[in-house]
């Protein structure tokens, strides 16, 4: 995290790193922006966020597709998660859930962030996935969310973990993604459940999507929510841009924010079939099943694409035509984020409804620990109070 703005960035320790490099366990680590956007336009593997357990279950959600399959699935999907389709069709529903997810800040005068972010993430999420919010469905998504990543090597305890997993899955499953089945085969709707049933996709299919897009949509967004804050509240030139009545503007504003405060630290990639990159004059050869890591810190504070300050905020920074104003914060190429424009816009009309709240402060600076299933931050216990 960059919030405390005499401090060292965390791209500080690699300046002086190659752009392109190969450890000696033959793992490529990327921290240019041309390198890393190049790659990622590549068909290559998803080698993160559990990877290899979902590929041995037999599982087949979008985000560990590739090839074909990926790209006919992500054009299926697409229109859910469309700017047209979050304009017309999502923002009203936005800005309902706004108010009344800020409505018990209001009534409590006191809150924690997290808990108003993450009731936010969950209504629109589940809006757009075809699942009913509530409680205990935030509950369960976030237990999911917060499962350990890496098992123990005793064989007790590493089976004691997995069946727990498991048991936290099948939770979600029983609870709210059934129900959520059975109520679109009676009254179909414009969302993620209805379109996979009218696929013929099975129960254990639906689930796997469910849970992809409730973690991306409600880890990632609940986080990015909770930093835009952070940075609105200690930076007068962020909070005017984020309070503009110009949206794109503030939409540049909070690109901005999360090309230097990215939720994802690593996007971690597989190589399938052998892939080459240009950096600084010289060509490198990836062979078949390489790991590439994308450091995402790096990548996007890179001055080559970044130019002027890249460590710094600058809410209307100029970059070349074709440079992602977030630069890799919402990945590249065929895996990049399918609900950018969703989180984007779901950010804006939650800041900007908080921002308008009279007497708007931060009570409690929060806990910022490392994620370990993003390999990003996790803001925690940032208690906000209004008048």
């Amino acid at each position: 995290m960059t919030f405390e703005t005499d401090s060292k960035t965390a791209i500080d320790p690699y300046q002086n790193t190659p752009r392109v490099e190969k450890d000696s366990e033959g793992v490529w680590h990327i921290r240019g922006y041309t390198e890393a956007k190049e790659l990622l336009k590549e068909d290559l593997l998803q080698d993160g966020f559990n990877a290899e357990d979902v590929f041995r279950s037999g599982m087949d959600p979008v985000l560990y597709q590739h090839g074909k399959p990926h790209r006919e699935q992500r054009a299926a999907i697409a229109k859910y998660f469309s700017p047209t389709t979050v304009s017309q069709k999502h923002m009203p529903m936005m800005e309902k859930a706004a108010d009344d997810v800020l409505a018990e800040l209001i009534k409590n005068k006191r809150m924690d962030l997290k808990t108003l972010s993450r009731n936010m993430a969950a209504i629109v999420t589940s809006a757009v996935i075809g699942l009913t919010p509530n409680a205990g469905m935030v509950r369960r998504v976030d237990a999911m969310l917060h499962s350990p990543i890496e098992l123990p090597k005793n064989p007790f305890s590493r089976l004691y973990m997995m069946l727990f997993g498991n048991l936290r899955r099948i939770s979600f499953f029983v609870f709210d993604v059934r129900p959520a089945i059975a109520e679109r085969k009676r009254n179909p709707q414009d969302d993620v459940i209805s379109y996979m049933l009218s696929k013929d996709k099975d129960q254990i299919a639906i689930l796997a999507e469910c849970i992809v897009y409730g973690a991306a949509g409600m880890a990632t967004t609940q986080e990015f929510i909770c930093a835009v804050l952070m940075h609105a509240l200690e930076k007068p030139h962020i909070h005017a841009a984020l309070t503009s009545d110009d949206i794109s503007a503030r939409y540049e504003a909070l690109h901005e924010v999360l090309r230097l405060e990215p939720v994802i630290g690593k996007i971690k990639r597989k190589v399938i079939e052998p892939v080459s990159v240009n950096s600084n004059g010289e060509t490198h050869h990836i062979p078949t099943d390489a790991k590439i890591e994308f450091h995402v810190y790096d990548v996007n504070a890179d001055a080559q694409s970044v130019e002027a300050e890249p460590e710094r905020l600058h809410p209307h920074r100029d970059l070349e035509k074709g440079t992602y104003r977030s630069l890799i914060g919402f990945g590249s190429g065929p895996h990049r984020c399918a609900g950018e424009h969703l989180a984007i816009a779901e950010t804006d009309v939650f800041i900007r409804k908080l921002l308008a709240l009279k007497g708007l402060r931060i009570e409690k600076q929060p806990d910022i620990i490392y994620n370990k299933t993003v390999e990003g931050y996790e803001i925690n216990d940032l208690i906000i109070a209004v008048d």
